[in-house]
């Protein structure tokens, strides 16, 4: 890490150090003074980060010879010293028990908001800023995890703002996205059972989320891919500036940059809608930079907030923390409801979903309730294709499929059914907000209208 350090000299202009009082100050000292030979730029401050048991006295700066910030609380003083410090590197010489693993995470997070790398003994987070962002207005949908309804809000805002005059295109990443940007005119294509099957045995990916949004928000979408994804949500690569070119090109009111799984688009969007789950714990979510996803977003949206998929306990303990590390946030909670895009009424149906099994009851009788049909068997294995397979070939007689537009529902679902000489009804899991949903789209509207200032 010591020649890593020494190699990115041109890079980095100002570090700041990151300390703590379990070190005897003589021994800090001289890893200072290596860090500093090592580093060619400016040492410009230390970050005391807690500790005393090797300090005695009560004016901690007096050991050293830089400026000195004293972190008393951290979720308040960590941005504050970086604000004041302004580092493009920070190095870490503290140690367990003042930091833990879920400390260290925070401080990456800290560091990524204001633009800046963090590195220690052997760990070396590297932030690097989009190099590109969309000439038009933007948001972004970003989340903390795979599975917690980012694509379904996605949808959402982007029908919301069709319905209310706003031209919408929304460019979309997967790991199973197009080679090349695709375009889909989802208000234009007829988007059949039929036609997603015949995209699949094309070779495509026939689920993606461009293609579950342009179907459930019949707005234009713009199909790229990625492949793998970083702690703070950085891509090894992505063909999402080309979609954005395209997306340009047509000149719409409003890009919607749409994320995959807890991956960030590499294009800077003006503003930032961040979903979490209602079933992720404050640990799963800080553990890995979920708090830097926070922290650059505008709007926190909690889905599945009901029982038994979360306890009104764990969203509190959420709400808080999220507060927490940014106070000034908008937090909106969320259930999500099947919308299926045809009557099923009288009819005896298999449901597909990816949705926790843990809520099956309470789905299969909203759905037999408000769209007069018969739930004859629900599977909630679409990512499980073997799974899948065998819970469609156990279910007994139906007249039609209800499915998600999710990872198997094509290759496997459709096929099955129309193979079958059955319907194949697709459906959209519609955001339901609890309290006042009216704020949520009042919220919406004004943050358009900002974005167009």
């Amino acid at each position: 890490m010591q020649n890593l350090l020494r190699n990115q000299k041109s890079r980095f202009k100002r570090l700041a150090a990151i300390i703590d009082g379990e070190h005897y100050p003589q021994v800090t000292n001289d890893a200072l003074k290596i860090l500093k030979n090592l580093f060619k730029g400016t040492l410009c401050g230390i970050i005391f980060i807690g500790g005393t048991e090797k300090i005695t006295g009560s004016d901690i700066k007096e050991y050293f010879d830089s400026e000195v910030f004293v972190i008393k609380n951290f979720n308040e003083d960590f941005l504050k010293a970086l604000d004041i410090f302004k580092p493009d590197l920070v190095y870490d010489l503290s140690d367990e028990p003042v930091v833990n693993y879920i400390k260290r995470m925070s401080i990456a997070s800290y560091c990524f908001f204001k633009e800046a790398s963090y590195m220690g003994s052997d760990f070396f987070f590297q932030y690097e800023k989009p190099v590109s962002s969309p000439a038009n207005r933007s948001i972004a949908v970003i989340g903390t995890g795979k599975r917690i309804g980012k694509t379904a809000v996605s949808s959402h805002i982007a029908k919301f703002y069709k319905q209310n005059g706003i031209e919408v295109v929304v460019v979309a990443m997967g790991r199973g996205g197009p080679a090349e940007p695709l375009l889909l005119k989802g208000k234009e294509i007829d988007i059949t059972s039929e036609y997603l099957l015949d995209l699949s045995k094309k070779g495509f990916h026939a689920s993606s989320d461009y293609i579950e949004d342009a179907l459930m928000s019949r707005v234009t979408t713009i199909g790229c891919r990625r492949c793998a994804g970083g702690f703070g949500g950085k891509v090894f690569f992505s063909n999402v500036e080309a979609g954005v070119k395209l997306a340009d090109s047509l000149n719409p009111d409003l890009v919607i940059l749409e994320g995959s799984g807890a991956s960030i688009p590499d294009s800077q969007p003006d503003v930032n809608i961040c979903v979490i789950g209602a079933n992720q714990n404050w640990e799963e979510i800080a553990g890995y930079m979920g708090i830097y996803r926070i922290l650059i977003s505008k709007i926190v949206i909690i889905t599945m907030c009901e029982s038994p998929i979360s306890t009104r306990k764990n969203i509190k303990i959420l709400e808080d923390k999220i507060r927490m590390v940014k106070p000034d946030v908008l937090i909106f909670k969320t259930v999500f409801r099947p919308e299926p895009l045809k009557s099923i009424a009288n009819k005896k149906i298999i449901l597909a979903m990816t949705a926790n099994p843990a809520i099956k009851e309470k789905i299969k009788k909203y759905m037999e309730k408000k769209f007069k049909c018969k739930v004859g068997a629900v599977t909630f294995n679409l990512s499980n294709r073997p799974l899948l397979k065998k819970d469609l070939e156990s279910a007994g007689d139906f007249d039609a499929i209800v499915t998600e537009l999710k990872a198997a529902s094509v290759d496997i679902v459709t096929d099955f059914a129309l193979s079958r000489v059955k319907e194949v009804i697709y459906m959209n899991n519609e955001p339901v907000f609890k309290g006042k949903k009216s704020e949520f789209y009042n919220g919406l509207l004004e943050l358009y209208n900002f974005l167009k200032k």
